[in-house]
């Protein structure tokens, strides 16, 4: 399948997101990037620039009904420009400090959880990159999509959200592209090539 001169049915939804810990942190903002790649997968970036406290150990990001797609090639960095380690396997039970700068992907029967450790309490900006293997797929009219990319249910709820979504070769044009998206306060458009 490739994206180049084909159309796209683009459904925004809103991806599962929930942040596992006890108290009330703030996630201020969440901006996730989308970067369709010409064999459909997706390279996501969310940003989530937070305040966390002194409880709870981690962040997660729930992929469910993935429809054989495939997470992978995982990057988790913070605000201070740390990589965290993504080497070996993710230990949900392990202590705050054993999963400070530690991220990890599980697999789940319906779906996988993206995994990092909190870190110090205060203001953080957590980056979490990952590929989803076929998110656009070939329909008889159009390439297209339907995924959440943000629950409604975020826990911490985000005070403010937003997607963007573009090609990795090129723009998107209006003759091309058809966009719906629903379940959120807010507007879609196509602006300067992306969605």
């Amino acid at each position: 399948m490739y994206l180049r001169n084909r159309f796209f049915l683009i459904l925004l939804l809103q991806l599962l997101s929930v942040c596992s810990v006890l108290s009330t942190p703030r996630l201020k903002d969440l901006n996730i990037y989308v970067s369709l790649q010409d064999n459909g997968d997706a390279r996501i970036t969310e940003v989530r620039e937070m305040e966390i406290d002194d409880t709870g150990t981690e962040c997660y990001i729930l992929i469910g009904n993935t429809n054989g797609s495939v997470v992978r090639d995982l990057e988790v960095s913070d605000e201070t420009g740390t990589n965290y380690d993504t080497s070996g396997s993710w230990d949900i039970k392990g202590s705050r400090s054993a999963k400070t700068q530690r991220a990890g992907i599980l697999e789940k029967d319906n779906g996988y959880e993206i995994c990092w450790g909190l870190g110090a309490s205060g203001s953080r900006t957590y980056q979490v990159t990952y590929t989803l293997t076929t998110l656009v797929r070939s329909y008889q009219d159009y390439d297209g999509f339907n995924y959440m990319f943000v629950a409604s249910q975020l826990n911490p709820h985000a005070e403010h959200a937003r997607v963007v979504i573009n090609k990795e070769d090129g723009a998107f044009t209006e003759r091309e592209v058809h966009m719906w998206a629903f379940r959120f306060r807010g507007d879609v458009n196509l602006v300067d090539g992306e969605v």
